[in-house]
């Protein structure tokens, strides 16, 4: 029953990314950017309107940015050119990543003359950790001769994780020292690796876990290392 509901979570996880599409990462919104759209590599600030981005130079001034065109014109990225041709251009941007994720799988290694095995039980767990975004724009010429503006991004993360789960607590589990089968609670912690590519952030985990009931100093994955696959969606 627990595998039942942690593939119900996953796919609320999955349904989540497609529906949060004007708010999750990949969308390029309005922020601080760096790129050598000016020739170096240098912040820039980017407006994304409805019909066309606009990018700005900027230049520092005490603790603020303010916008500087005596050196450069602003750019314009309209969502649709007719003969002219636009080159390819690139923006990343880095700052502090919050997810919601769950493990569907853990691999357990070999402990006490068990062997391996493949955890799929119910888990969530909040994701904090240090992101860069990679964002390019690109034109391609579309059916109609128009040059097309197309979007790409993917993003790479890596922090730690903190939550909640079940694992079945049994006797094969315990060396035989219980003889009721249940599912328990256990604490679940680690490091985690995760890349964004557009609608979806998929990673891997190293986590261990720690059984939150009286059987917790009996049974064999007590804070024992284990290798996971993590799917999460971004909060912040």
């Amino acid at each position: 029953m627990s595998r039942i509901y942690g593939f119900i979570f996953l796919s609320v996880i999955l349904n989540s990314c497609i529906a949060s599409k004007e708010t999750v990462k990949f969308e390029i919104e309005d922020g601080l950017y760096t790129s050598k759209v000016f020739g170096q590599k240098e912040k820039i600030y980017l407006d994304n309107e409805y019909d066309s981005i606009y990018i700005f130079p900027i230049v520092k001034k005490g603790e603020f940015y303010q916008i500087d065109t005596l050196e450069n014109d602003a750019l314009i990225y309209p969502q649709h050119l007719a003969e002219v041709d636009c080159p390819d251009s690139y923006f990343t941007t880095n700052g502090f990543d919050i997810d919601l994720i769950t493990i569907p799988f853990k691999y357990r290694f070999p402990v006490a003359n068990q062997p391996q095995q493949l955890s799929t039980n119910l888990n969530a767990s909040v994701y904090a950790g240090y992101r860069t975004d990679f964002y390019s724009l690109k034109y391609r010429r579309n059916k109609f001769g128009q040059q097309e503006r197309k979007t790409r991004h993917y993003g790479l993360s890596f922090g730690a994780f903190s939550g909640f789960g079940s694992s079945p607590i049994t006797p094969w589990f315990t060396n035989d020292q219980i003889t009721e089968e249940y599912d328990g609670l256990v604490w679940s912690n680690g490091l985690a690796f995760s890349i964004g590519i557009d609608y979806l952030n998929l990673g891997f985990a190293l986590g261990w876990d720690r059984l939150l009931d009286k059987n917790s100093n009996l049974w064999i994955y007590q804070r024992k290392p284990w290798l996971g696959l993590i799917i999460g969606i971004n909060i912040n």
